[in-house]
């Protein structure tokens, strides 16, 4: 959806976020917590009212067939929950 207008613009938040971003987030996350991949994973998909399965597909590039592009709301929710953890 190219001409939506906040998906146009590169640094809107309003925008699916790219696989690299994603599994950054889940890294810091990891990271933050001490966690393994796939406990990080279960606490970040939680956080968006979603499944361990989603986030790993929105982890996945975008050229394998399980790829699933994260909606604009749960990225937002997502950073916003992460940093009130």
């Amino acid at each position: 959806m190219t001409n939506h207008p906040n998906r146009s613009r590169a640094g809107s938040p309003a925008r699916n976020p790219d696989p690299a971003e994603v599994r950054a987030a889940r890294e810091a996350v990891q990271v933050r917590w001490g966690l393994g991949i796939t406990a990080a994973q279960t606490w970040c998909a939680e956080q968006v009212h979603t499944t361990a399965r989603a986030w790993q597909q929105w982890e996945t590039e975008a050229e394998s067939p399980s790829h699933r592009r994260m909606h604009p709301a749960f990225w937002e929710l997502f950073r916003i929950k992460a940093a009130r953890a």
